[in-house]
């Protein structure tokens, strides 16, 4: 198959989004994080000195891959002079890669690779948050040894933790371990035992600005590495940005755990394709030792699977917690690829 390779500086215009979305709905391991529409929020708010372009792969004229990609400048002078990286960033993207249909994934890799390879200005080429069983680590990794670059790093980067809701909520709790059930159902009846009785809030798109707000000062309260992640003022204003972008149409969607009238946990999800990503969470310091945070989770589970979503993703990071809900993992691998 003939590829041709067009590049658009940032996400190119409307026409190449509209594509760009329908060939999303193709790919089966495409997410948000894929789309030019969380891509443009990103390079407005978080990109920096990193110049965004997306090529655009094509074959008679139909579209069959999409890669965003960032390009670099070390200004330092010793390692590699320009650096071209997957769009989106690790701290706020848990998703990264192409996108394209299975069959046509062979083909876009070997003209991405023949494209930056003709590209004398490149130096290095990292390709990470690559979801292991989507496929495109191996496929990058034989094409870029046939084109003479060599692979430096080839390791798992991280994992995202995923429930599995095929067969509903019933479903969920028959290949749960029962020990884990009745975990969960002793930790909601001592907090009502102990504090007040509970409920699960759920703002609407009114209140969601608002409740980034509760979220955002809640989470700084602790002593960890996490709130000062939330005390950065881009990060703030990168919540803010996700609320304007996607609270109205329930992508975003902010909850938020009462006990007895107060404020106990919040967390901020992300649902989009039958998946329900749970972006951040946090709850009140001081009522730790009772867990609302994972009555509050455990509940959002039962809320996912009543949708009819396919997938709970505890998204990016490998804390204990979230094995607790018979979450397994999938693994992230980045490639970074060097000339001979």
């Amino acid at each position: 198959m003939a590829i041709e390779v067009e590049t658009h500086e940032g996400v190119g215009d409307a026409a190449f989004v509209a594509e760009w979305d329908a060939l999303c709905a193709k790919d089966p391991h495409a997410t948000l994080f894929h789309r030019a529409r969380w891509l443009v929020r990103w390079d407005e708010v978080l990109a920096g000195p990193r110049h965004l372009r997306v090529r655009g792969f094509r074959a008679d004229g139909r579209l069959v891959g999409v890669l965003a990609e960032t390009r670099e400048l070390n200004r330092l002078p010793s390692g590699p002079q320009e650096i071209l990286r997957l769009a989106g960033g690790d701290e706020v993207t848990d998703y990264l890669g192409p996108v394209a249909a299975p069959e046509d994934r062979a083909a876009v890799v070997a003209a991405y690779l023949d494209r930056v390879g003709a590209d004398r200005a490149f130096d290095e080429l990292v390709l990470g948050g690559l979801a292991e069983d989507a496929g495109w680590h191996d496929l990058f990794a034989s094409a870029a040894g046939e084109r003479g670059l060599i692979a430096t790093d080839a390791d798992v980067d991280g994992v995202c933790p995923v429930v599995d809701l095929e067969g509903g909520y019933s479903g969920y709790l028959h290949r749960l371990p029962s020990r884990m059930r009745q975990e969960f159902d002793r930790k909601s009846r001592k907090l009502a035992r102990d504090v007040a009785p509970h409920e699960i809030v759920t703002l609407t798109p009114d209140e969601v600005p608002a409740g980034i707000d509760q979220f955002l000062e809640m989470a700084q309260q602790h002593d960890d590495a996490k709130a000062g992640f939330f005390r950065r003022p881009e990060m703030q204003r990168w919540f803010h940005t996700l609320a304007e972008e996607y609270a109205a149409d329930g992508t975003l969607r902010v909850h938020r755990l009462d006990v007895g009238g107060l404020n106990a946990a919040m967390t901020v999800s992300l649902v989009d394709g039958g998946r329900w990503g749970l972006y951040n969470s946090t709850l009140d310091p001081t009522l730790t030792a009772l867990a609302p945070g994972m009555v509050l989770v455990w509940g959002l589970v039962r809320m996912a699977a009543d949708e009819g979503c396919r997938v709970f993703d505890l998204l990016r990071g490998d804390e204990a917690y979230k094995y607790r809900f018979g979450a397994v993992d999938r693994p992230l691998r980045t490639l970074t690829l060097v000339r001979r």
